[in-house]
């Protein structure tokens, strides 16, 4: 059984790989295969990690209420929908537009797209814990959606 030492020795450099990974997939052009690639398979890796290898305690308890969650994410897709048939743009900002304001920096672009890794691996965790085959597939399928429109889709360069 590994030591406390050799397991944060082993989480550190994940942790250094990972984050070496965002920087090197943020530097790719955006609308590409390989962006594309390195996005999904990148989410898929840290699902695989978070749903077999991660060891943590659920921190949040599960959502009561299920359809709450479902209400907020419809209302963000109208709200995304109707902004990007709404025209001009620049007063009818999407979520990809938003996003392009804020990620015009390489290192917040390779800061957000680890965030977006460690949500990935913390999801796929947490989904595993419901036991519920209905609740993983549509959710993990949305992250790996939000970080194809944020991270490859985006038009910063």
């Amino acid at each position: 059984m590994p030591s406390e030492t050799q397991h944060r020795t082993g989480s550190g450099a994940l942790l250094g790989a990972t984050a070496a990974y965002a920087w090197w997939a943020t530097g790719l052009r955006p609308f590409t295969a390989p962006a594309l690639a390195a996005v999904l398979l990148g989410g898929l890796a840290v699902m695989a990690f978070g749903a077999r290898r991660l060891r943590m305690r659920p921190v949040v308890p599960a959502p009561r209420h299920p359809g709450r969650w479902a209400i907020l994410g419809a209302a963000v897709g109208v709200w995304e929908l109707a902004s990007f048939l709404q025209h001009p743009r620049s007063e009818h900002p999407t979520l990809s537009s938003l996003a392009n304001l804020l990620f015009e920096s390489h290192p917040v672009r390779a800061v957000a797209l680890l965030a977006w890794l460690a949500g990935a691996a913390f999801l796929a965790h947490r989904t595993r814990l419901t036991h519920s085959p209905l609740v993983p597939a549509p959710l993990l399928v949305t992250w790996l959606w939000l970080g194809w429109h944020l991270f490859v889709r985006a038009s910063y360069r």
